[in-house]
């Protein structure tokens, strides 16, 4: 670790002892006792690791706005069927999942309007 406003350098065995550390050494180095002193410990990583992890996030952003549309998509999907008289055991076989969950998909349509349909 590193003490700019010091130009001292001092060595914790984890993060968790920087401020300690930092306080111990201040007080060394000022002549005064380390209660009186605050540390504030900044961790930074290489740009290319800050960099891979905004790139992460902002996939993962992506991920999870693609994911609420498929679940849109599902409610809508679910809702029409049921519209063209479908039951709920006739939509599930259609589309390969179990009754209860076209049960939970057309629970969740109820409160969004069904789109138009094309023709």
């Amino acid at each position: 670790m590193r003490l700019p406003e010091l130009e001292a350098v001092g060595q914790a065995r984890t993060i968790r002892e920087i401020p300690a550390v930092a306080a111990e050494i201040g007080a060394l180095h000022l002549g005064v006792p380390e209660a009186e002193l605050e540390a504030q410990v900044t961790v930074r990583v290489s740009a290319e690791a800050d960099q891979l992890w905004d790139e992460a996030r902002d996939v993962e952003d992506a991920a999870r706005a693609a994911l609420q549309r498929a679940a849109a998509l599902r409610r809508q999907a679910v809702q029409r069927a049921r519209a063209d008289g479908y039951k709920l055991d006739a939509a599930a076989a259609a589309f390969g999942v179990t009754t209860s969950r076209i049960q939970q998909l057309a629970a969740g349509a109820a409160a969004v309007p069904l789109p138009p349909t094309e023709g």
